[in-house]
């Protein structure tokens, strides 16, 4: 039920983000893993057990999303590696479309994160090597 209120909230809003969370909604229009940094700093507590649904995920969001502790997350665009991440951390993930890496915003490379993040398994290393930038 709070899964499908995320997915709702995101497909009918400009939002990049959609994270429920006992009954609470949070949304975000900034891009990138912005939103998740800014809840794992500040509201910690609100991602745990929460449903999410976002735009385009890829391995560094996975992980953050783990460190989180979050239940659950149905995604427009998810990366191979991210499904790997959710799959090892036994997180029910759903996606429209399956790609296997995420690209820049240019679409000439990588997304920085993605690259940043493709070696980490663990969940607080990504978020360490991601706030140090």
């Amino acid at each position: 039920m709070s899964l499908e209120k995320a997915k709702s909230i995101l497909l009918s809003s400009a939002s990049t983000i959609a994270v429920v969370s006992d009954g609470e909604v949070f949304t975000s229009q900034e891009r990138g893993v912005k939103p998740l940094l800014f809840l794992l700093k500040e509201k910690k507590e609100f991602l745990k057990g929460a449903s999410v649904a976002d735009k385009v995920i890829g391995k560094a969001a996975a992980l953050l999303m783990v460190l989180g502790e979050i239940k659950e997350v149905h995604t427009l665009i998810i990366s191979e590696p991210a499904i790997k991440i959710f799959e090892k951390y036994n997180i029910p993930c759903f996606y429209d479309k399956k790609v296997t890496r995420i690209v820049n915003r240019t679409g000439d490379g990588l997304c920085p994160m993605e690259t940043l993040c493709l070696d980490v398994e663990n969940p607080q290393e990504a978020f360490d090597r991601i706030t140090s930038l």
